[in-house]
């Protein structure tokens, strides 16, 4: 689980680095020439909504770990993580308000109170909700684009650029039309919470070897069901030599949908292998401090691009994959030194003080 979501922790930021530069803006629209444009279309079909996508799936089976797991210390474990939950809230609403409105902590945090609804659920109708509300939210996708005219720019303010004005913009977003957005995703993020949830129930991630063969067929139609909307992406971008993602993007998020489950199931079965395992021990390393690493990369980012650049939106897009490889490298190392004195990364040590009132950060094992 930890190997995932370090993966998927790289994936996305990969996918965010754009938009804390001010290369491009958060939920707006950019076109590509040239080399960016080769770049972006890579990122639509391996990237882009591949990786949020594994990390909202894996925050619902880590809600089933924590939910069994807070049954056996207390009487009130809905009470927990209503607490854990709202710190999250918390964190959040910071991370968007001062540095960034790309967050998706806040998010997180108001639609799992919905999860409470489904933990005593029988997985087959936890599964039938996850099916239903990814159709709808899908469905609803196409709908909106269908009628939503496109048109780009070039450039953004980086996020830092007239600071206090932005936190100002950005706090007024926040008690506003953000509002509206997180409603409109919640079926979205409910729907892969459910699946997490789901994966939990039935206990998957420890049957991988018994499932083996089930797994691998699933694999192989979530693969198959991507190459339809690869088609799509592909024809589009062949056809034009300015690439706007926007024209393409309700089939970006389909295969956001059934790649993310081949990118899981393969790292799955691949971790059944002790060769796979010592090469992708380094992605648990941040796994573990998943949160940290995601504020980390955001703050660092910000400060970087912002000091060394005088305007880091004029930035080429091909920029952020080095910036991204070399930053997450120190990531797994700093991550690993940390995690050798300590059993929890800084963030998480104050969520599970927040969540559990205890006060002594313990040691490490290894």
């Amino acid at each position: 689980m930890d190997v995932i979501r370090g993966f998927a922790i790289l994936g996305i930021f990969f996918v965010n680095w754009p938009s804390l530069t001010g290369v491009e803006m958060h939920d707006q629209e950019r076109a590509y020439i040239g080399i960016d444009a080769y770049i972006r279309c890579f990122y639509d079909l391996f990237v882009q909504t591949k990786f949020y996508t594994i990390f909202s799936f894996l925050f619902g089976l880590g809600f089933y770990i924590f939910m069994t797991r807070a049954e056996t210390i207390t009487s009130w474990p809905k009470l927990l993580f209503i607490r854990r939950l709202l710190l999250l809230l918390m964190f959040g609403a910071l991370h968007f308000i001062l540095l960034w409105r790309g967050d998706i902590l806040h998010s997180y945090a108001v639609t799992a109170f919905l999860l409470l609804m489904f933990y005593k659920k029988r997985p087959k109708t936890v599964m039938v909700w996850a099916f239903m509300l990814l159709m709808l939210f899908m469905l609803f996708i196409f709908v909106a684009y269908s009628f939503t005219p496109h048109s780009s720019t070039s450039s953004y303010p980086a996020p830092l650029a007239d600071w206090t004005e932005q936190v100002q913009e950005r706090f007024a977003s926040f008690t506003s039309e953000q509002i509206a957005v997180n409603l409109i995703y919640i079926p979205e993020t409910l729907g892969l919470f459910l699946l997490g949830l789901y994966f939990g129930k039935k206990d998957i991630f420890r049957r991988v070897k018994e499932l083996d063969g089930k797994l691998k067929k699933l694999q192989i139609i979530a693969f198959l069901l991507t190459l339809p909307s690869w088609y799509k992406i592909l024809s589009y971008f062949v056809s034009t030599d300015v690439y706007n993602a926007a024209e393409v993007f309700p089939y970006v998020v389909a295969s956001g949908k059934t790649l993310f489950i081949f990118y899981v199931l393969t790292l799955l079965r691949m971790m059944e292998r002790e060769k796979w395992q010592r090469l992708l021990r380094p992605f648990q390393y941040v796994g573990r401090m998943a949160l940290t690493n995601y504020l980390l990369q955001t703050i660092a980012t910000v400060l970087i691009f912002n000091i060394c650049f005088k305007n880091s939106a004029a930035l080429p897009l091909y920029a952020g994959i080095p910036f991204c490889l070399v930053f997450y490298m120190l990531q797994i190392w700093g991550s690993r030194l940390w995690l050798s004195h300590f059993s929890y990364g800084p963030m998480e040590y104050i969520w599970r003080l927040g969540t559990y009132g205890r006060l002594k950060q313990e040691k490490s094992p290894g």
